[in-house]
This record gives C-alpha cells, structure tokens and sequence, in this order.
C-alpha cells in the first residue's frame, strides 16, 4: 500500500489575513518533484506559488481553486509516493503541523472524501507555446495558460515589456466562463438608496477587500496628524538627470532620492522609525521603507530593507525590481511586510500633494507629490524654481507634532542639498 504526504497551506507571512487558492497547476495523477510548483495562491498583497513537499503522485485534491479564507495548515491534496491502486485507501503521511491556523485533525483528513480536480479542456497537441509566446509571458501565465488550454496569442498584456502576467490570464479566463468559484460581492447591509440605472459590479480581488478594512481600521483607530513642507528640488533633479546620462535606464529617479532621504531623516529622528505597541512604542535599529506601488491587483508596498546602509545605486536597482515584481504579482510574503516607514508618491500624476493613511502599525508614512515650477525667494531674488510637497501623516500616539516636524525639516535639506545624502 502506498503512503500518502498531506500537502499544506504554509504560514505565509504575519501580515497575510487572506487567502485564496486560486489555481492548480497540475492535476489529480500528475507526477509532481519536490520543490515544483503545484498550486498557486492569492493573498492580500501578492500571489505565492506552493511547491511541493515531496516527490511522487498527486492523488486527490482537497480544496478547490477559487476557494476563499483558507488558513494556515489546511489540507489542499495529498500526494502519493506511488500511483495508487484500487486496492484501498493510501496511508497517511503527516508532516507538522505549521503554528498558526486551526489544527487540522489528521484522522478527519484521512477518511474524508475529497473533492475531484478542477476540470478544464483538454491541453492542445502542440502544447509546447511557440518561442514567440514564451517570451511574452511570465513563468506563471505560461503555466496556467497551459493547465486551461488557453491561447497566449489571443490574451492582451498588460505586464512591463508588453508580457502576459497572471491577472491577465485571470482576465481571460473569466471572459470565457472557466473561472470556478467565482462569487458575485455580497451586498452591504448599511448602504442606503443606492442610484438607480446602468452599472456593473466590480467584484473586488482579495487584495483590495484587505486594503479596505485595514485603511478603514486605521482611520478610525489611528489619531492622525499631518504636517507639510515644500522642498526646492532643482539639485536633486539635477542629480537624477546627470546619472541618467552616465546610466540610462538604471539610473536613480527622484523616488528613490526621496527614499535615501528619508534613511537619513529617520535615523537622526529615530522616534519616527516606530510602531505603536499597544501602550509601548517600538523604535527601530535599521530603516526598512515600504512603497507604494499601484497593480492590476490593488495597492502593494514591497520593502526596500536597511536603506541606512545602501547607496542611491543599490536603492534604485532594488526598487525597480521590486516594483517589477510587484506588478507581475510575484512578490514573495518577506517583501511586502516588516516596513518600518512608508512612502507614497503620486507626483507622476501631476498630484501636487496627498495626505495618506498610516498604515498600523508603522508611526509614519510620506506622501510625496509632484515637482511643479514656482516662483520662489533666494536671497534677494525671485527665480523659478521645482518645488515639491512632502506630507507626513504620523500617529499621534506614537509621536508628538515637534517630532514629526523634525523629521521633515531634516528630510527638506537632504533634498535640498542632495551631497549631505552621502556623508
């Protein structure tokens, strides 16, 4: 008789409060090898490919894709260490149970019935994409495209370099009704006289439903405080145009500048580099600086870790790969949680200032706006020049106004004078 391994929800991240299985990438009797990818996963920040624990057969599926609200050491399948044969059910192998999520009783698993795979069209003949193809689309939608027989000719990208990512294999799947699970918004009980006539309802990704109660929770939890400060940035624009110069495309932007800015603020106003704890505040040894990044998905802030420590080189190519990432839902859970600062920049927009949401339970978070020409006193001379806003919203349980206004006045000079960013 063959044994069996229970394949597991793993504890994904601390911060990670939803979860979604959202595709299997192989199927019931696929042969699977340890460490490849059988299962993919949505969360509230990114999407985590699982790999499997073992080398063998997969033998049932427990959850099917689209299933919501998945916790930490659920059961998805069980994987055999051989094809099973008709004789009897395979005994089962447990693996330890992970520390968070509800304990799953090992005997139920063994005897319940599982549910069949998810069925979809047979794979084409030619499975293989063409070399064309695959280069236009990540790893990923190559493989869900594949386990849906889906053409990745006829799906609209909407990735960096024009590649196909997985929400648009999503996209494309919902259009032609394969998507199982799916699930219409429930409505909510406290909305009023809503305004009759054409619409279309927008189911939100779990991404978005998560982001809407935690900004929800911090504004009505978190007592805010804003303060703001204009910079005169010709310098910095100076310096990001010169290296663009030497360096093209891998040259440092103005966020990344805004980014070093901010180590240096916060380690010589260390207060800032908090978390509210419950009646205690937290301060923080090393600089760890979120950034907003806008996806398909919703609102992510992947994690730009020991910015004191790192050069604008570093800090530039580091953003650029995580942005990338984050857009192509690839970011592991480590990169989007433990920030101890976060900066959120709408001036590519034309935005001239923005007062965001302290995201709990980090003290501090910087809204950066657009460099606009004004008219502005040097000396004794009015001249045009860049200015930007900068817009701290801090909690005020965490600082006081006179702190958060230290941190600015030091982050206005390092912008203003980019040369002090190196000592």
């Amino acid at each position: 008789m063959s044994q069996t391994t229970e394949f597991r929800l793993p504890e994904l991240a601390d911060v990670v409060t939803s979860v979604r299985l959202s595709v299997w990438l192989k199927r019931a009797g696929d042969r699977v090898d340890l460490g490849e990818p059988i299962a993919e996963v949505e969360t509230d920040k990114t999407n985590v490919e699982l790999e499997s624990p073992v080398t063998g057969v997969l033998h049932s599926i427990a959850v099917e894709a689209g299933t919501e609200g998945l916790e930490p050491g659920v059961v998805l399948a069980l994987i055999a260490d051989e094809i099973p044969s008709d004789s009897g059910k395979p005994d089962v192998v447990t693996g330890e149970m992970v520390e968070a999520g509800e304990d799953v009783s090992v005997a139920a698993i063994a005897g319940q019935d599982f549910a069949e795979p998810v069925q979809s069209p047979e794979e084409p003949a030619s499975s293989g994409l063409a070399k064309d193809q695959a280069d236009r689309a990540t790893p990923l939608a190559r493989r869900m495209a594949a386990a849906a027989g889906l053409d990745l000719t006829a799906v609209p990208p909407t990735g960096s370099d024009g590649r196909v990512v997985k929400v648009d294999v999503d996209r494309a799947l919902e259009q032609r009704g394969t998507v199982s699970g799916h699930q219409s918004v429930p409505p909510v009980s406290d909305r009023v006289e809503l305004v009759e006539g054409s619409f279309e309802t927008q189911e939100l990704t779990a991404m978005r439903r998560v982001t809407a109660t935690r900004m929800q929770y911090a504004k009505q939890t978190v007592p805010h405080f804003y303060l703001r400060t204009e910079c005169l940035v010709d310098s910095a624009l100076a310096l990001v145009a010169r290296a663009k110069e030497l360096e093209g495309e891998d040259a440092p932007t103005l966020t990344d500048l805004v980014i070093r800015a901010s180590a240096c603020a916060l380690r010589k106003v260390p207060q800032a580099n908090s978390a509210w704890d419950d009646g205690r505040v937290r301060v923080y040894d090393t600089v760890d600086v979120a950034v907003a990044v806008s996806t398909p998905m919703g609102l992510v802030a992947p994690v730009v870790r020991g910015v004191e420590e790192k050069d604008l080189s570093v800090i530039a190519r580091e953003t650029k790969s995580l942005a990338k990432r984050a857009r192509e839902g690839q970011l592991s859970p480590t990169e989007y949680s433990g920030a101890t600062f976060t900066i959120s920049n709408l001036g590519m927009y034309g935005v001239e200032s923005l007062y965001a949401i302290v995201n709990p339970p980090q003290s501090c978070i910087l809204g950066v706006g657009a460099a606009l020409e004004r008219p502005v006193v040097i000396g004794n001379e009015v001249r045009i020049g860049r200015v930007m806003a900068c817009t701290l919203s801090a909690d005020h349980r965490a600082l006081d106004g006179s702190v958060g206004a230290e941190l600015l006045a030091v982050l206005k000079s390092h912008l203003e004078q980019p040369g002090l960013m190196s000592l």
